[in-house]
C-alpha cells in the first residue's frame, strides 16, 4: 500500500498499457509503492540528485528536463504524507527544451531507469492534478512521480559523494602528472648543460606520456624517474668530488716527494719598464666619454642589443597581460554600490520559492554568501562562471542576482530556459551600470 497525497491509499502504480516495460522501470515503480516513506525535503533531493546526474548518465537535455520538473514540483509534497507529482505534458516540455517530443519521452524513460522517476499513468494518458482548495493538498493526480528518488536519497548521496571524490582523484592525478613531466623535463636541460647522458631516462620519458594507461599510473612510473634522474646527478657529484679528492692527492704527494734544489741559480727574464709609465692608468679621453659611443659602452649591452634590434618594445607588448574585463568598485564596506536599495529582508519576501527549496531563510548576508554552492547547482552555474562573477561586481552582489535568477528560474522555467546564462547577462548589465536589481527584486515580492 501506498500513501497518496490527501491521506488515501492506493495499493498500485498504474502503468499505461502501451509501455514496454524493463526491469529498471519495473524497480522504479516497486519503490514509488513502498510503505516506509522516507524523510526528506525537496531542497535535499534536488541538490542530490544534480550532483549524481554525471555518474547516473544524466546529461544535456535530460538533464534539462530534470531541472524543470523538479522546479515544478511544491515543497509540501515532499512531506512523508504526501507525493511527490508532476503532471506536465510532454508537448509542453518539448517546448520548454526545444525538442521533439519522442526525444522527450526517451528522457523521461531513461529517468525512470535511472530510479529517480516512476510513471503515474491516468486511463485516457493525460496528466492533471487536482488539488483541495483549503489544504492545498493532491486530492487526484496523474503524471511523473519523484517517489523513487525520494527513497533513494541515502543511496544516491552516496553515489554523489563516490563521484565527486573520484572525479577530485582524477583531477589530482593529472596535475600530478603535468608537474612530475615538467620536473623531469627540466632535470634532463640541467643534465644536457653538465654534459650528464641520460638518454634513456629522456627515452622513458617519451614512453610514460605516450602511453595510455590512466593518470594515476603514470604518475607513479614518472615520480619513480624522477627519483631515477636525481639518483643520476648524485652519482655524477660523486664522481666528480672523487676525481677532485684524487687530484688533489696527487699533487700533495708531489709536493711532499720533490726536494729543492738550492744550487740552481735562478734565471730570470725581465724587461726594463719605466715604473712610472707602468703605474700610470690612461684616462679616458672627455670628448670620448661624451660622445654616443663611449656612453654605449657604459650601458648594459643586452639592453643596448635589445634597443638597437627593436625587441625592448616587442617583448614588452607580450609581456602585457591581457586588460582585464571592468569591474564595480565596492564601497569603503566591501559592498557594491548598485546593492544601495536591496537589503537582505527585501531578497527574504522576494525569493519564497527559492527559500522552501533550501529549507529556510536567509538570515545575514553571509548566510546567503554560504549557500551560493547550492544556488549555482539550482541554476546549473559553474564554478568558474561564479568566481569570474564575483571579480568583476564583488561576492555580495553576485549572491544576490544568483539568489534572485534562482527564484525566476523556480517561478517560471518556460520564460527562463537558462538561468546560468541569464546570471552572467545580469552581471553584465551590472558592470556595465545598467541592472536594476532591486525593481525585480520588487517585481517578485508583489508577485
Amino acid at each position: 500500500m501506498a500513501l497518496v497525497n490527501g491521506g488515501t491509499m492506493q495499493n498500485q502504480i498504474s502503468v499505461a498499457t502501451f509501455r514496454r516495460l524493463t526491469p529498471a522501470m519495473v524497480e522504479s515503480q516497486r519503490l514509488a509503492m513502498a510503505n516506509d516513506i522516507v524523510a526528506t525535503t525537496k531542497a535535499e533531493v534536488a541538490i542530490t540528485l544534480k550532483k549524481a546526474a554525471p555518474a547516473l548518465g544524466i546529461e544535456g537535455t535530460t538533464y534539462h528536463i530534470l531541472d524543470i520538473l523538479l522546479g515544478l514540483t511544491k515543497a509540501d509534497d515532499w512531506k512523508q504524507d504526501r507525493r511527490p507529482l508532476v503532471a506536465i505534458s510532454n508537448e509542453k516540455l518539448a517546448d520548454y527544451v526545444g525538442r521533439s517530443t519522442r526525444t522527450v519521452a526517451r528522457s523521461l524513460k531513461k529517468l525512470v531507469e535511472a530510479g529517480i522517476l516512476a510513471y503515474r499513468d491516468s486511463p485516457t494518458g493525460r496528466r492533471f492534478i487536482y488539488r483541495n482548495e483549503v489544504s492545498g493538498d493532491i486530492d487526484r493526480g496523474f503524471g511523473l512521480d519523484f517517489s523513487p528518488a525520494r527513497q533513494r536519497i541515502k543511496e544516491l548521496q552516496g553515489i554523489a559523494d563516490a563521484f565527486s571524490a573520484e572525479l577530485k582523484a582524477k583531477q589530482e592525478a593529472k596535475r600530478n602528472v603535468t608537474r612530475l613531466s615538467r620536473a623531469i623535463a627540466d632535470l634532463l636541460a640541467v643534465a644536457a648543460l653538465e654534459g650528464l647522458r641520460l638518454e634513456e631516462h629522456e627515452a622513458e620519458l617519451s614512453v610514460i606520456l605516450a602511453s595510455a594507461i590512466p593518470n594515476d599510473l603514470k604518475a607513479d612510473r614518472l615520480s619513480q624517474l624522477y627519483e631515477a634522474i636525481v639518483a643520476a646527478f648524485g652519482t655524477n657529484e660523486a664522481a666528480a668530488e672523487g676525481e677532485a679528492t684524487a687530484a688533489e692527492s696527487e699533487t700533495s704527494f708531489e709536493e711532499m716527494s720533490g726536494a729543492p734544489d738550492t744550487d740552481v741559480t735562478p734565471y730570470n727574464i725581465t724587461t726594463p719598464q719605466n715604473s712610472k709609465k707602468s703605474n700610470e692608468r690612461p684616462s679616458p679621453n672627455v670628448d670620448d666619454f661624451k660622445s654616443k659611443k663611449a656612453y654605449g659602452f657604459y650601458k648594459a649591452p643586452e639592453k643596448e642589443h635589445l634597443r638597437k634590434s627593436g625587441a625592448t618594445d616587442r617583448t614588452r607588448s607580450s609581456a602585457e597581460p591581457p586588460k582585464a574585463k571592468p569591474s564595480v568598485p565596492p564601497n569603503a564596506d566591501g559592498t557594491s554600490p548598485l546593492l544601495s536599495e536591496v537589503s537582505i529582508g527585501l531578497i527574504n519576501t522576494a525569493t519564497r520559492e527559492t527559500q522552501d527549496i533550501l529549507g529556510g531563510a536567509f538570515r545575514s548576508w553571509g548566510d546567503l554568501m554560504g549557500r551560493t554552492s547550492e544556488l549555482r547547482l539550482l541554476v546549473g552555474l559553474s564554478e568558474a562562471g561564479w568566481r569570474g562573477a564575483c571579480s568583476r561586481v564583488g561576492q555580495h552582489l553576485a549572491a544576490a542576482v544568483l539568489v534572485t535568477t534562482a527564484e525566476k528560474a523556480l517561478r517560471d522555467p518556460d520564460q527562463l530556459a537558462r538561468p546560468a546564462g541569464y546570471f552572467l547577462a545580469c552581471i553584465d548589465r551590472a558592470v556595465d551600470g545598467k541592472l536594476a536589481l532591486h525593481r525585480s527584486l520588487f517585481g517578485l515580492a508583489q508577485g
